[in-house]
């Protein structure tokens, strides 16, 4: 808490095994980095613990009830079970500018649909 990060923490572990498989805290500011949350730096070094993109099987459990950018790479990594000891009561818990995006029209094939279009030729 001396250096004002958010007091939240994470670890990943097997269930299978019970082994800990990495754990974080929260670091935005120590790291100047909006992406830094506890689960977020959980995942990062369980991946390159276990040379692996996805975390099968395994289980994470931290603090405080993932974010919404949290809980997407939780999905995208594949965990199959969180736990959170506190539920988070503050939905706004930031000021987030809503950006605006609009898709750009464009006709041709681009480098996204070439390249799942090659995936799925070869599979």
């Amino acid at each position: 808490m001396e250096k004002n990060e958010i007091p939240v923490g994470s670890i990943i572990f097997n269930p299978s095994t019970g082994e800990l498989v990495s754990k974080a805290h929260n670091s935005e500011i120590s790291h100047n980095d909006p992406t830094a949350h506890a689960e977020i730096l959980c995942i990062r070094r369980a991946c390159k613990k276990l040379n692996l993109k996805r975390l099968d099987g395994l289980e994470l459990l931290t603090y405080l009830e993932p974010c919404d950018m949290c809980k997407e790479v939780i999905k995208s990594s594949r965990i199959s079970q969180v736990y959170f000891l506190l539920k988070n009561n503050n939905p706004k818990r930031k000021t987030i500018f809503n950006p605006k995006f609009k898709l750009i029209n464009y006709n041709n094939e681009n480098l996204l649909k070439i390249f799942f279009k090659q995936k799925r030729i070869k599979d």
